[in-house]
This record gives C-alpha cells, sequence and structure tokens, in this order.
C-alpha cells in the first residue's frame, strides 16, 4: 500500500510547483479537515486563506486540486472535454445508483437529453398551482405554532423540508405523499443522516474505501439508512405505475381537487412503454436523484434565504413592500411565474443569500485529457475540487464578503464581474437541469411567506454552517415568526 501511494505522488510530479500542504502517508492530508461537517468548511477556508485560489491537497491516496478562481472556472467547466464527475461522486451510488449526478459518458449525454424538456418553461408554469398549494399548507402549519407558543423561536427547517418533499413528488412524480399532514419524517432523517455519513467518508482518509467502512462504528446506521431511502422511492414509482397503467397520463387530482402533472416519472414510464431501454433500477435511479436535489437542496436554500432576512430587518422590509406593490398583500395569492419575474429585488436579495450560503459548497471534476492551467500541465485522471463556497467569500472577487448586500447583483455590477463569479447551479453543459425549478419554488415560498410573517433574529441563536455535500446549518435554522397585522 505504501508503494501504491509513492507511485500516485510520483504519476502527479508536474503539480510539484502547486502549493499545499506536506502530506502523511495514507491519510494525506485529511488531519487538517478536522471531523465534523462545519470543521470541513473552516478546514478548506483556513486552506483558500493560506494557499490562495490554486493548491493541492491529498485526501488519503488521491490528490485533489483545489480552485476557485472564476478564470479557471471558466477554463474547466466551459470545457466539452472534462465532464466526468470524480470518483468521490461513487459515495452517491449506493443511493442513487447511475442517475443523472454521477453517470457519465454516452448514457448521461442521453438522460440530460431525455430529461430536459421535463424542465421547459411551460411545464414549471404548469407546476405553479401545485407550488402554491403546498406553500398554503405550510403558511397554515406555520401559523398553528406561532398562535400556540407566539414566543418562541422556530426552526423552520422541518416545515420548509416536508413542504419541498411534498412538492417534488407531487411536480415531478406525479404521487401525494402527504408529508406535511403527517410529519412523517423519517425519510427527511434518513436523508440527512446518509449525507453526514457520505462526507465523513469523503474526507476520510481511508473510509471511503468500502473495506474499511464496513468495520466503522457507522455502517450498520448507513445500511439502514440506505433500506429506508429505496424503500420510499420504490413506493413512489409503484403507485405511479399504477396510474399510468390504468389512466396513462390522464392528470389526476389530489384530495383538494388540485391537478397532478408528473413530468419526470410518466416520461421515463412513457419512455420505456415505448421501447426505449430503461430497467427499473434505471428508473429508480433517476426518481432517487431528482428526490433528493429537489427537496433537500431547495428546502435547505429557503432557510438560509429566511434566515438572512431575519438577520438583514431592513433588506426584508424592502422585499415586503415590493411584494405589497407588485402582487398585493395577500399570502394565499396564485402567484404565476409571470408574477415572479417582476419581483426585481426579491431577485437580487435570492442572489445574495445564495452568495453567502452556496447550496453545494464544492463541486468536483475528473480530468479527463491532460490539461494545462497556467503554464501548469493537469495530468488526465486528476481530480479537481471546485469550491465555490470560497470563491464567493473571496474579497477580491466580492469586496467586504461577509456583508449580505443584495445591490452586488444590480446589472451594472453583475456586469463588471466575470461570468464565472457567481455560479450557484455551477456551470456548462453539466450546470444543474432543475435550477429553474429551484428558482421559481424559493421565491414563491419567500414571496407568500413574507406577506403572512415577518421573520426576526434570534439574538442567542448563532448559525453553524458545515458541507454535507449539500450546505447545512448543523444547529438548525432558529428563528422568531410573527404574524403581520
Amino acid at each position: 500500500m505504501l508503494l501504491n501511494w509513492y507511485i500516485k505522488v510520483y504519476k502527479v510530479r508536474s503539480l510539484r510547483n502547486v502549493p499545499g500542504p506536506k502530506p502523511f502517508p495514507f491519510i494525506g492530508n485529511a488531519n487538517l479537515l478536522g471531523d465534523t461537517p462545519s470543521d470541513y468548511l473552516k478546514g478548506l477556508m483556513k486552506l483558500q486563506e493560506t494557499y490562495g485560489n490554486f493548491y493541492k491537497i491529498w485526501i488519503g491516496p488521491t490528490l485533489r486540486l483545489v480552485i476557485n478562481k472564476p478564470e479557471y472556472l471558466e477554463s474547466l467547466l466551459a470545457s466539452t472535454i472534462h465532464l466526468s464527475k470524480s470518483d468521490g461522486y461513487d459515495l452517491f451510488k449506493p443511493w442513487l445508483g447511475d442517475g443523472l449526478l454521477v453517470s457519465s459518458g454516452m448514457k448521461w449525454k442521453t438522460r440530460r437529453k431525455m430529461i430536459t424538456p421535463t424542465f421547459h418553461f411551460k411545464v414549471l408554469e404548469d407546476f405553479m398551482q401545485i407550488f402554491n398549494y403546498q406553500i398554503n399548507i405550510m403558511l397554515d402549519k406555520v401559523e398553528e405554532k406561532v398562535k400556540k407558543c407566539p414566543n418562541e423561536t422556530l426552526d423552520v427547517f422541518n416545515y420548509l423540508n416536508l413542504m419541498s418533499l411534498d412538492t417534488i413528488c407531487e411536480t415531478a412524480f406525479g404521487t401525494c405523499i402527504g408529508a406535511q399532514n403527517q410529519e412523517n419524517q423519517e425519510y427527511v432523517k434518513a436523508v440527512g443522516t446518509f449525507l453526514k455519513i457520505f462526507v465523513y467518508r469523503f474526507y476520510s482518509g481511508f473510509m471511503g474505501h468500502p473495506l474499511f467502512f464496513r468495520f466503522s462504528k457507522y455502517y450498520k446506521t448507513y445500511q439502514q439508512t440506505l433500506k429506508i431511502l429505496h424503500e420510499f422511492c420504490e413506493e413512489v414509482i409503484r403507485k405511479r405505475k399504477e396510474e399510468f397503467a390504468k389512466k396513462g397520463k390522464e392528470l389526476k387530482v389530489n384530495e383538494d381537487g388540485i391537478k397532478i402533472r408528473s413530468a419526470l416519472l410518466d416520461m421515463l414510464l412513457e419512455a420505456r412503454e415505448n421501447g426505449y431501454s430503461l430497467s427499473d433500477r434505471d428508473i429508480e435511479d433517476e426518481v432517487n436523484t431528482f428526490m433528493f436535489e429537489g427537496h433537500d437542496t431547495s428546502a435547505t436554500a429557503m432557510c438560509f434565504t429566511f434566515y438572512a432576512l431575519a438577520q438583514n430587518p431592513s433588506v426584508q422590509d424592502k422585499v415586503y413592500q415590493e411584494l405589497c406593490e407588485t402582487i398585493g398583500m395577500d399570502p394565499k395569492v396564485e402567484l404565476t411565474l409571470s408574477n415572479i419575474n417582476d419581483l426585481k429585488y426579491l431577485d437580487i436579495v435570492v442572489k445574495e443569500a445564495m452568495r453567502i450560503y452556496q447550496p453545494v459548497p464544492l463541486i468536483e471534476r475528473n480530468i479527463d485529457e491532460d490539461w494545462v492551467l497556467d503554464g501548469i500541465k493537469v495530468p488526465k485522471g486528476t481530480t479537481v475540487t471546485i469550491f465555490l463556497y470560497g470563491m464567493n467569500r473571496d474579497p477580491k472577487v466580492f469586496p467586504e464578503p461577509e456583508k449580505f448586500d443584495p445591490d452586488r447583483f444590480l446589472p451594472e455590477k453583475q456586469a463588471a464581474r466575470h461570468n464565472y463569479s457567481y455560479i450557484p447551479f455551477s456551470a456548462g453543459s453539466r450546470n444543474c437541469i432543475g435550477q429553474r425549478y429551484a428558482l421559481y419554488s424559493l421565491k414563491a415560498c419567500v414571496a407568500k411567506f413574507l406577506l403572512k410573517y415577518r421573520l426576526i433574529e434570534d439574538p442567542d441563536f448563532q448559525i453553524q454552517v458545515g458541507t454535507c455535500s449539500v450546505l447545512k446549518s448543523m444547529n438548525g435554522y432558529k428563528m422568531k415568526v410573527a404574524l403581520r397585522n
């Protein structure tokens, strides 16, 4: 094993002049990243402060070249060559299989082309009815809590997470699960548990290897978690397959008469009926992928946006004023895409919230052919880590990066920055396929919530941010919520 370590070091000798901490055999530099998701994020920020926006770090036997300079990101992400995700994404495969997030080559290209139309603008317009409906349920649930305990600090995560889960299940998969009404949190907890174990393995010197991980204290919990995740997905697919077999693509309605449109799952089922080679596992992989990306990432982005608004009451007041002037004061208003497009100030507020609280802190690519960066040859097979969270907090890119300032995203200021200086959903051909879905659902939620409630910072609460693949607060999203008069 020691010989294998030195062979890997020799293979990347062209990077010997790239700065970075000296690695130890076997663990590399894993000792610099701590033991918790919060430690990992702090460790990466400290490395950035020490070595800048281009350095190398060893995680176990894997060298990672870390970059966060906009010009470097453009060179990599705009490439039509370096499209493969890194081996680190293999840790998702026991859950997500070979779905769109982790697949590569012709399989990824074919699936991407197939799935893209399910997020077309017209489809999103149809989804707005469900967005409104599920947000209204969430508003009522919060009201029950606020009226019962008017002075208590509220953790908004559970409300927003269950609402997002109900929404993705109805829009993409055509299935009512009633998560908000049943308050069945088993699946939600399982997602959180998987991500915590994922990041532990990702940053460990050797726990990424299945053999070592099998003897870890997390293995039994991991297997139980996977069982919950897969059974939930299988049940969603089973229910929709029964509906599909009975009625085909005919729209059904939920218990309140709201039409349920299953863009993604129906498309996959129809494609298989038409002879496209899709196994049950193929369909399950895509459903698992979009279940995760469509609810967990969206919910945390909503939570961080709420938290930023609670911290910045003057910004919140401006958003509320725009809402009242543009769409009226009724929180149960039926929002449309056109309504949301008219909310210009809300747009730049959401962008600033996602800058400070980057939804996915880092992404990785595998270099598929030798790549030259700033005159340095990066050999084929190298793992490149794009530290988006670090770039968003780089004072050379965003002056006073810790300050919440939506005006950064006024058109004239955006035009003065590099196009790749702000890419919350990645960029290039492997950007997030559901980014418009995420943004419209986020803005709709913020708009309707602020029409009904005022968010107030809890002075005794300090958020603890960490990376669990998705950016998370490790101690919740606590704030005071007050009904507007």
